[in-house]
């Protein structure tokens, strides 16, 4: 008699899964990132470790090979990664001889800084900024020209968790513990890029400390709650030539100095309350600034802002939308993080967890030339059926033109519906 045999156990790991060139994308972005890197080499020389003369992997195949793996879902991990580089056109581009070693990819990451990657950061934003022409803004910026919309910047941060054997980035935020990095971004409403003065440190990092270190004469900054806690920030931008609206604590304390604005009737149906000069600070000592204190109907709670000189010729109601505007930075983060996402982690150090997050905004950067800007996910999908060879140059024009006409259609109508409203 036969006994039965038992079915197999699936397997702990999961088989690797084998990726051919057709699963691949993203060649013509590789192609110019691998341009870019190659013309900024004399701005960051290489390295000890870098030219002893054993290592076969130098800075282009790394790079070159990393970027690939962030621009494509299909390479899971940095052992993905060095399988794709057996592909021929893979070593072509990249400038490998053969399939790259696990080993030689990992200890990578301590021998390239990630600094060298910000020229080619600042170029691609040079050449954003020149697209979209110094000081025209994409979006309405309120002030009929009286503020130039290129010195506005919204500053902010975003947190990507990392593993937890990376004990170098731990962090405790809300009694837990747990690891994480913090991308600090000042974003330029002129053109919707990151501006140059973009950094990463773990999570722990205080954003208020990081705005202090970047601060620039003639910038304009609009910034969170989170921002608005040190009045002492408020007097460095002033003696720094910096101008802000910035978002206050509902439970900070003021004192009116003098009376307040009387408001029109087009202030009161936006909701506004309150245009004053004040001292901050339960005993003044906060120094002294104009407040703006508004609530839509609907909204859940009252905003209150703080403004700096260069506000003074603004309304009320000018001040309000210019900080709805600080929005921007938060649909940019989305963007970042669903479109370009971390997915995986390919190398856990310090250093290597920069060089993902600085080529992963590369790659941004790179998109958003190609289009004109930030594409969103249908978009997205649109370049990479083209790039895998199913769509042609004239297909994919047409149906960009007609994504734009569609889009253009839509922000008319809802222009006219606010006009009505």
């Amino acid at each position: 008699m036969r006994l039965p045999v038992p079915p197999e156990k699936p397997s702990a790991k999961r088989a690797a899964k084998t990726v051919v060139e057709r699963d691949l994308s993203g060649w013509r972005h590789l192609e110019r990132f691998v341009e870019l890197l190659e013309r900024h080499k004399e701005q960051s020389p290489a390295n000890a470790r870098e030219t002893h003369g054993l290592r076969d992997l130098d800075r282009r195949s790394y790079l070159s090979l990393f970027l690939l793996g962030l621009f494509n879902p299909v390479v899971e991990s940095m052992r993905g990664v060095c399988r794709a580089s057996a592909l021929p056109k893979v070593r072509e581009l990249a400038g490998v001889a053969g399939q790259v070693g696990i080993s030689s990819f990992s200890d990578a990451q301590k021998v390239y800084d990630p600094q060298l990657l910000q020229p080619v950061i600042g170029t691609l934003l040079a050449e954003s900024f020149q697209a979209a022409g110094a000081g025209v803004g994409l979006l309405n910026i309120p002030g009929g020209g009286r503020l130039s919309a290129a010195a506005l910047r919204v500053v902010d941060s975003t947190v990507w968790k990392v593993l937890p054997r990376m004990q170098w980035a731990h962090w405790r935020h809300q009694n837990k513990a747990q690891n994480a990095v913090r991308l600090h971004v000042k974003l330029r409403l002129a053109d919707l890029q990151p501006d140059a003065g973009t950094i990463l440190e773990p999570a722990k990092g205080c954003e208020r400390a990081a705005l202090r270190r970047r601060l620039n004469p003639g910038e304009f900054y609009l910034g969170d709650r989170y921002y608005g806690e040190d009045y002492q920030l408020f007097e460095q931008m002033r003696q720094k030539g910096c101008g802000f609206v910035i978002r206050l604590l509902n439970t900070s304390r003021y004192t009116i100095e003098g009376e307040a604005a009387k408001l029109d009737e087009a202030a009161r149906a936006q909701g506004v309350k309150l245009d004053a000069k004040v001292r901050l600070g339960h005993r003044g000592k906060g120094g002294t600034w104009r407040i703006i204190e508004f609530q839509k109907p609907g909204m859940a709670e009252m905003v209150r802002l703080v403004c700096s000189e260069e506000c003074c010729d603004l309304s009320a109601v000018e001040v309000m939308e210019l900080y709805r505007l600080r929005w921007q930075v938060e649909m940019f983060f989305r963007w970042l993080k669903c479109l370009v996402p971390c997915r995986h982690w390919f190398a856990e150090s310090p250093r290597g967890v920069a060089m993902q997050v600085y080529l992963a905004l590369i790659l941004a950067l790179l998109l958003a030339q190609h289009n004109g800007r930030l594409p969103n996910k249908a978009m997205m999908e649109m370049l990479r059926w083209h790039q895998l060879g199913m769509m042609s140059d004239e297909e994919l024009a047409a149906q960009l033109a007609r994504y734009e006409a569609q889009r253009a259609k839509r922000q008319a109508a809802a222009k006219q519906k606010s006009a009505k409203a």
